[in-house]
């Protein structure tokens, strides 16, 4: 009976410490299917070669002007040459936001200079048919330098990160919103990983399958254990015997 007792309070224990993240994590994969069904996210941005700051929307002209604040520059921690400008959003002609004292990857063309701060995607809704061009700004300005004894300095933890989205559609409709890394909806989290400005891919339930897999996890925790956890409490419930 002892032993019986055992067997199920381990399955007890592994039942609680894989269940709440092997949910989380099966709610990310049926999340990623749901949005996948439902927009396509297109970076504007290729690369290399560079593309083009200046972009056109159906009769619309979308741009970003350079005001250089700092002659001087500096080398961050991956080697990019940074100047300092501040940065507006142009959209037709008219100034829509600045980014004051902004770093810029100097030595790059095109959107590479921008690489991480601002964002150019197309936003297509698939079941609606319909098309956004969205601009996307991280409002944290981040001056990372390397000291010399290897450590980074002036990076901003990923809960203070702030952005703006401006979303301009097919009839010349420009709209923003405002939101931060802790408070953003399931859309906004694919859009920030499209856009590649956050530091790492992020998931909208848990951060859990954005890191490198290995044999233990996610194969044997959560998902082996929470299995195990199941069998064990099934098979060795304790059940009290009748006595005839």
């Amino acid at each position: 009976m002892k032993k019986r007792l055992i067997f199920f309070l381990t399955g007890i224990v592994l039942l609680l410490i894989s269940l709440p993240l092997g949910t989380k994590m099966v709610m990310e994969l049926i999340h990623n299917q749901k949005m996948n069904a439902e927009y396509r996210i297109t970076n504007v941005s290729k690369g290399y070669p560079s593309t083009e700051s200046t972009f056109h929307f159906k009769d619309h002209i979308v741009d970003i002007e350079e005001t250089v604040k700092d002659e001087d520059s500096y080398i961050d921690p991956w080697n990019n040459k940074i100047g300092i400008t501040d940065l507006a959003l142009i959209v037709d002609g008219k100034e829509i936001d600045t980014l004051e004292g902004y770093p810029i990857r100097i030595n790059e063309e095109g959107l590479n200079r921008y690489y991480g701060e601002i964002a150019y995607l197309l936003l297509e809704d698939l079941k609606n048919n319909k098309t956004q061009f969205i601009v996307l700004l991280k409002k944290t300005k981040e001056l990372q330098k390397e000291m010399t004894n290897g450590d980074i300095v002036d990076w901003v933890p990923l809960e203070k990160l702030k952005y703006t989205l401006y979303a301009l559609d097919e009839e010349g409709n420009l709209n923003n919103k405002s939101f931060s890394f802790i408070e953003r909806d399931a859309l906004q989290t694919e859009l920030l990983n499209a856009g590649v400005v956050v530091p790492h891919s992020i998931g909208y339930y848990t951060q859990a399958w954005e890191g490198y897999p290995s044999i233990f996890f996610p194969l044997i925790f959560p998902f082996v254990t929470l299995v195990i956890g199941f069998i064990l409490i099934i098979v060795y419930f304790p059940i009290r015997k009748i006595k005839k």
